[in-house]
């Protein structure tokens, strides 16, 4: 996780999050249904301060939505990692955009976040045995760790990198 959002997301560690997930159960159970999906594109500029500004757009969202607490706190986790991979590793032009989709529907709520930007991310392997702890590298770990499917689908030109919450009969959407 960067410095610059390690404390945000409700001042909780990375290392924190990871850690209570790890016992996560994988399925979820099928949420209320709802008339119609939902659906939403943003575009930022590719740079720094966009990152805080679509952390607060994907939560302004969730509630908007009325998206259970847990699965507003994991899209705004997703966000925050997905827009910073794409702002600090996307080697794309000067000024080009980062899209964020957001899908909803009955069962499942998808985020995209698109760039121009080739290559593929992977996620990094664990930290050193040693307790040395490096500022970056975690943040697919955390997508991978929050949400319950994710992946990257390349395009002509960049790729989009996603991730799919489910939406529990705790809450979900109305």
């Amino acid at each position: 996780v960067s410095t610059m959002h390690s404390t945000y997301c409700g001042g909780v560690s990375a290392r924190t999050v990871l850690a209570s997930l790890a016992a996560r159960p994988r399925t979820r159970p099928r949420g209320p249904s709802m008339a119609e999906p939902r659906s939403l594109q943003v575009r930022y500029r590719r740079y720094r301060p966009s990152v805080p500004v679509a952390r607060a757009k994907a939560r302004v969202l969730a509630e908007e939505w009325r998206l259970p607490s847990h699965v507003a706190d994991f899209l705004e986790w997703v966000v925050t990692e997905l827009v910073t991979n794409a702002v600090i590793h996307g080697r794309a032009t000067r000024g080009s955009r980062v899209v964020v989709a957001y899908y909803l529907d009955d069962e499942r709520l998808r985020v995209e976040v698109r760039d121009l930007a080739s290559g593929t991310p992977c996620v990094a392997a664990e930290p050193s045995s040693n307790g040395d702890a490096a500022e970056g590298g975690r943040g697919l770990q955390i997508v991978a760790a929050l949400a319950d499917d994710w992946g990257v689908t390349p395009r002509v030109i960049g790729k989009s990198v996603w991730a799919e919450i489910a939406i529990t009969s705790g809450g979900g959407a109305a």
